[in-house]
């Protein structure tokens, strides 16, 4: 890091990585969860800390005042009631400072219902809460076939209620479950659960306007005037180190740059003293993990099963059998083991990942050394009446490794006599089409190479599941 940087606490992250989620309820991905780690608090968040033990990966307090439990009264003896005190004397960075109250988290969590920019994670909460589920369709219906308003949004937020979230007072919550659950302190954690305050009435979920009007929780606050591809992060002024267990302040400000560039521009700024740590992608490999580590990233394909294309051949299951049968795996393993992570990579053969109790060693697609078996795909084609192959366009996310991916994906295809048209698409791009069903059936896309990791790293098997 440059010398001049480190006196005056400044540090300068710069690269391709997303600045414009900083709205909790975009539930974003790495790396722009860091960013609301420091301006956003939940119920419970993770120590930062090394993810190879179960202790560290486990929930701890943070917003409440402890983790419920059969000891302290907090939990029933049924677990499917959970009861929630609040750390007092929590403060939002608004003019004046106000506490944080149980209304707020109550509030966060009506706002990940909203029809206009549901969170991906949201089946999570749903299946887990009772009266979510209920409460997230009526609030779909009432919206349905038109464009909400800000006003509109927050009305119906504030006229209806979720049966299995109870306010007992300022500081106490009861959460009542569906069923018993192992995750609902994890599903709590998430970013998306972050509490609300009344201030963000006034805007629509996600939106440009409520980026520039984020209140701060955490130890830093957006700065006025940040943007989608510049933001400084200062000083909260009403943070308080001995309230938060899990955060620490250690520098007088970040500023973060976006910018659509390569590994190789990262180091080169980085280099010449411009920038002191990369932001989005990585550029030194660390040691290895071992392999039986918690957590797992999971690269896969996404069919378009509504796509024209090709006479609608993705709709096909022997289509999309032979395309799984074509893939080279090791690959696309090679392609993420050179992209500098430093994590342990395996072929996958199942949905659940080891480490849970639903994992089982299955290979429902088996070729020798996971290289993919093109005459089996061509067979596959021929049977679903395509003997003489086809083509497919291919999005793919525009980053260094995203398009690495889609490559690798695309020589194993050409290989059973798949052709694959590629498109890189910035992440908002990207985003836009993979979570819009009408552009499914337009035919812009037929399959998209993602990258997913579980929103929590122990006892997830549900998460990949969902």
């Amino acid at each position: 890091m440059n010398d001049s940087r480190r006196r005056d606490g400044l540090l300068r992250l710069y690269g391709p990585g997303e600045l414009d989620q900083l709205d909790p309820v975009g539930a974003p991905r790495a790396p722009g969860d860091q960013l609301l780690r420091l301006c956003t608090r939940q119920l419970f968040s993770y120590r930062a800390d090394d993810l190879r033990g179960w202790q560290s990966v486990a929930p701890v307090p943070d917003l409440a005042a402890a983790i419920p439990s059969i000891y302290n009264a907090g939990v029933g003896a049924s677990y499917t009631s959970y009861v929630v005190q609040l750390r007092p004397g929590v403060l939002w960075d608004t003019a004046p400072p106000r506490p944080v109250t149980a209304h707020d988290v109550v509030r966060g969590l009506k706002r990940l219902g909203n029809p206009f920019r549901p969170p991906r994670v949201l089946p999570y909460f749903t299946g887990t809460i009772r009266g979510m589920a209920e409460f997230h369709d009526g609030f779909r219906s009432a919206f349905a076939g038109h464009d909400p308003s800000a006003a509109a949004l927050a009305e119906y937020q504030n006229t209806h209620e979720i049966a299995g979230i109870l306010v007992l007072d300022d500081e106490t919550l009861v959460f009542e479950l569906i069923r018993p659950s192992l995750e609902i302190l994890d599903i709590l954690a998430l970013p998306c659960a972050s509490p609300a305050p009344v201030e963000y009435d006034a805007f629509l979920p996600d939106s440009p306007e409520l980026r520039r009007n984020i209140r701060s929780l955490g130890p830093y606050r957006p700065r006025p005037g940040s943007s989608d591809g510049h933001l400084v992060l200062e000083h909260n002024p009403v943070w308080r180190q001995d309230l938060d267990p899990v955060r620490h302040r250690n520098l007088a400000a970040l500023e973060v740059t976006r910018e659509p560039v390569s590994a190789q521009e990262v180091a080169e700024k980085i280099r010449a003293g411009e920038a002191d740590l990369p932001w989005g992608v990585p550029l030194s490999s660390a040691t290895p993990h071992d392999p039986a580590d918690l957590g797992f990233t999971l690269d896969y394909l996404v069919f378009n099963t509504r796509s024209p294309g090709a006479g609608g051949a993705l709709g096909k299951v022997k289509v999309r059998q032979a395309i799984a049968y074509a893939i080279d795996k090791a690959a696309v393993a090679e392609v993420v083991a050179a992209s500098g992570t430093g994590a342990a990579i395996r072929p996958a053969t199942s949905i659940v990942p080891p480490g849970n109790d639903a994992h089982q060693p299955l290979d429902v697609t088996p070729t020798r050394g996971h290289r993919g078996d093109a005459a089996r795909s061509r067979a596959l084609l021929a049977e679903a009446g395509y003997p003489d192959g086809l083509t497919v366009t291919a999005i793919a996310p525009a980053t260094d490794v995203g398009r690495r991916i889609a490559q690798a994906c695309a020589a194993g295809l050409a290989e059973a006599g798949i052709t694959v048209q590629i498109t890189a698409l910035d992440q908002r791009a990207y985003r836009s089409l993979l979570q819009d069903p009408e552009h499914a059936e337009t035919g812009e896309w037929d399959i998209a190479t993602a990258s997913w990791a579980a929103g929590w790293r122990y006892r997830n098997g549900r998460a990949f599941l969902e």
